[in-house]
């Protein structure tokens, strides 16, 4: 009982911890040196000086103030182009080729555009992620304002509802759905974006631990780096899928009575 209740936390903590003592195992029979590849026990305490110190904190600070401020922001510029688009055609038209065309653009060489033009403070990495964070909202706050069927606008018509009652007792219940879909694809992605900007240009985050740790070949720095920004990833993603099931309660509601 207890075991198919939090399957899905035990399962994946088995598998880490089976991956951890055959990465200390391979690390100590092979004798790998550790500034090529350190066991997970010296990670660890590498890692509690990082924390130690203090100094990890104002990185994780940086990143995460970085991926907040471009996604709060992106998520806003998303649902106004992709509401504005799903009314009107010829706006869509008119907009998504330049969309498509700088969303297909690798994000690494317009990093140092938005460096030059911004410099290297918050500004260029929150705009980075303001890029990427605005396609997947836009796109699916389109699909979803074009998925309610006429019938409904029809019904809304007839009960002389006004615009705004439409847009709060219609489209905005229709829409959540696929809206919180995007923004947890898009939290994944604001990270990428985030770190992105900081490797080719910071004075501060996890991306500038992973570029100053390449430079001075320090490979605990890049693995202490790539393990926080991992956990901030689970935890955005984690997080997101929690205000999903509360926000769309009625599924969860339904999967239980199915079930």
């Amino acid at each position: 009982m207890f075991y198919h209740k939090y399957r899905r936390i035990i399962l994946p903590a088995a598998f880490l911890l089976a991956f951890l003592i055959v990465w200390e195992l391979y690390v100590r029979i092979f004798r790998v040196p550790n500034y090529l590849l350190p066991g997970p026990t010296e990670l660890f305490w590498s890692m509690l000086r990082l924390f130690t110190d203090g100094e990890v904190m104002k990185h994780i600070a940086v990143t995460m103030e970085e991926i907040f401020v471009g996604t709060a922001i992106g998520i806003a510029i998303g649902l106004v182009l992709g509401y504005v688009m799903a009314k009107l055609r010829w706006i869509e038209r008119l907009v998504m080729p330049f969309v498509i065309i700088v969303q297909t653009a690798p994000k690494i060489s317009l990093a140092p555009l938005f460096i030059l033009w911004m410099g290297l403070g918050i500004e260029s990495k929150a705009a980075l992620v303001i890029l990427v964070v605005s396609f997947p909202i836009m796109i699916n706050e389109v699909a979803a304002i074009r998925s309610i069927e006429e019938n409904v606008y029809n019904l809304m018509k007839i009960l002389k509802a006004k615009r705004w009652q439409v847009f709060a007792k219609i489209e905005i219940p229709y829409s959540i759905e696929m809206l919180l879909s995007g923004i947890k694809l898009a939290l994944t992605q604001a990270m990428t974006g985030a770190v992105i900007g900081e490797m080719i240009g910071a004075k501060a985050g996890l991306g500038y631990l992973l570029t100053l740790g390449s430079e001075t070949y320090d490979i605990k720095m890049i693995l202490n780096a790539v393990i926080l920004l991992s956990v901030i990833g689970l935890g955005l993603y984690l997080i997101s899928e929690f205000v999903e099931r509360k926000a769309l309660y009625w599924k969860v509601l339904d999967k239980s009575v199915v079930g």
